[in-house]
């Protein structure tokens, strides 16, 4: 009896998109799953964030931030994408992390609200319907 040995195949199934593609994208995450890699700042504000980078070569990533509720403790999560990594890294080293993400972030990127109602109230959010007394040229970001 003679055994045959097949080589294994390896399949991988990657896709790329862009910034604009992303947006009609639906997929389907855990808070928990998100949550598992975030660091814990002591803040007013801010409960957690981490990036999450693609690639080692890219500058940019997608930033998770889980704010604090009412009560203080965690509360919703965002994403602000295309975040530069020289941003996360200034914000990281920051002494107020309440203060640097109000001044050089929140109104500075793209974000989708992940948790809750998910809807965005910021011009820049990824699904931000105006208001209807708000002016046609302020949907642009």
């Amino acid at each position: 009896m003679r055994i045959r040995r097949t080589p294994r195949v390896q399949i991988v199934d990657i896709a790329f998109c862009t910034a604009s593609e992303r947006e009609s994208i639906m997929a389907s995450i855990s808070s928990k799953d998100i949550t598992k890699s975030m660091i814990r700042v002591k803040s007013s504000n801010i409960w957690a964030y981490n990036i999450n980078v693609r690639g080692a070569k890219d500058k940019t990533g997608d930033v998770y931030v889980q704010f604090k509720g009412k009560n203080g403790g965690p509360d919703d999560i965002y994403v602000y994408y295309d975040v530069p990594v020289i941003v996360y890294r200034r914000w990281h080293t920051a002494s107020s992390k309440g203060h640097y993400f109000w001044q050089y972030i929140r109104n500075n990127y793209k974000y989708a609200k992940l948790t809750g109602d998910k809807k965005t109230k910021l011009r820049n959010g990824v699904n931000y319907v105006p208001k209807r007394d708000e002016p046609e040229e302020s949907k642009e970001v």
